[in-house]
């Protein structure tokens, strides 16, 4: 019989809200690349207000409204990517016995995807793009090396045990 720790049955919990959230966001991303366009993350990655506004004249309206839904609903995406990561550098590092602050690279992925939603918003409202757009970019690079750092412990932690080095 299976046993589930109580950080067990949060993980599967954040691993579904995670999972529906993702979903959602891949009908907005299909949305976005049939219009002729990129998708969400080229947008994300603009850094310049020629490069954006290339993007979403490609897009179009339709493709603009699935950006602008995607933008909104990120919100709430960051939340649940956000918690299920920290939920799991959490296990891995109690694990270990590191220290509490690994868990705050995940802070630091979700406060840059905030700032880069915040930065993609204005951009689509056409306000300042040149400076959003390089908002944005910073953000989504300071998101995803965090997230990278991350998830790369877990996965090394996860891994130890393959390599021998379970030791604390």
């Amino acid at each position: 019989m299976v046993s589930f720790l109580p950080s067990d049955h949060k993980i599967l919990a954040a691993t579904g809200a995670f999972a529906g959230y993702t979903a959602v966001m891949a009908v907005l991303e299909s949305r976005m690349r049939a219009t002729g366009g990129p998708g969400i993350i080229p947008f994300e990655l603009a850094g310049s207000a020629f490069r954006a506004e290339q993007i979403m004249a490609q897009w179009g309206p339709d493709g603009e409204r699935a950006a602008r839904v995607s933008m909104w609903l990120d919100f709430g995406y960051m939340t649940a990517y956000g918690a299920l990561a920290t939920l799991l550098v959490e296990r891995a590092r109690r694990r270990r016995g590191h220290p509490r602050a690994l868990a705050s690279a995940v802070g630091v992925a979700v406060a840059g995807d905030a700032i880069e939603g915040v930065s993609l918003l204005k951009v689509l409202d056409r306000e300042r793009v040149e400076i959003h757009a390089r908002r944005a970019r910073a953000a989504a690079l300071v998101k995803f090396a965090a997230l990278a750092g991350a998830l790369g412990y877990v996965v090394a932690e996860a891994a130890s045990p393959l390599f021998g080095s379970r030791a604390r």
